[in-house]
């Protein structure tokens, strides 16, 4: 009987230490995903100043615009989740969808910058407050949208490991705003100091282009035994 209950031992770790690995990696993934959101938030001021300036009106466009990407994208990503992230492997699947896809538009900021600065639309506008707060919302709510759209999927993901909810839940959320004050410091004390606006851009788009890649590596899993 003893040796029974000693054999039944590892096989009920095994679950429990699989799911501390599981919330470890999304932790992981919540951090990666809210530290981009940031890097482009705060050199936002930076790309946009050659076609509106900088003043109040710009950073306060710029955090109005940000969180306005991503609390939309927070919805429906909570709506792609239910729907399609039914499972670990689809969960994989959709993330690595999502972190290419925000990779990818976030690559083509410095683009839409220059493409809606000379706007004559937008040049000609009259209203600073408006001209401004549509130049942001062209250039950066669309990589922020789509970005905001993780943090869903994710938690939904790591719910489904069989955790307390509640600590499940809080782990996840701290860990995306440790992300966001890691994001936060490195830029303003060091990308901005050493790197150009533009290679921080697209060093951002290759990280959640990595991200993505190894979610969908991950979601194929390994070969099966024949």
């Amino acid at each position: 009987m003893n040796q029974v209950a000693a054999q039944s031992k590892p096989n009920e770790a095994a679950p429990v230490a699989n799911a501390i690995v599981g919330l470890l990696i999304a932790n992981a993934t919540v951090f990666v995903s809210s530290f981009c959101i940031m890097v482009l938030e705060l050199v936002a001021g930076r790309v946009i100043t050659p076609y509106v300036g900088t003043s109040l009106y710009t950073w306060t466009s710029i955090i109005g615009i940000v969180l306005a990407g991503i609390a939309v994208g927070n919805y429906f990503g909570g709506r792609l989740a239910d729907r399609f992230a039914t499972s670990r492997t689809r969960a994989k699947r959709v993330l690595a969808i999502l972190f290419i896809l925000a990779g990818v538009i976030a690559a083509g900021i410095g683009f839409y910058n220059s493409f809606f600065g000379t706007m004559p639309f937008l040049k000609n506008l009259d209203e600073p407050r408006l001209r401004i707060a549509l130049h942001v919302t062209l250039v950066f709510f669309l990589p922020c949208f789509v970005i905001g759209h993780i943090s869903p999927v994710v938690a939904k993901s790591a719910l489904d490991l069989g955790l307390l909810v509640g600590r499940t839940m809080g782990s996840v959320y701290a860990w995306g705003v440790v992300g966001s004050i890691i994001g936060t410091f490195m830029t303003g004390f060091f990308f901005v100091a050493v790197m150009k606006t533009s290679t921080i851009i697209l060093s951002v788009a290759a990280l959640l282009v990595a991200m993505g890649v190894l979610y969908g590596i991950a979601s194929v899993g390994p070969p099966k035994k024949a």
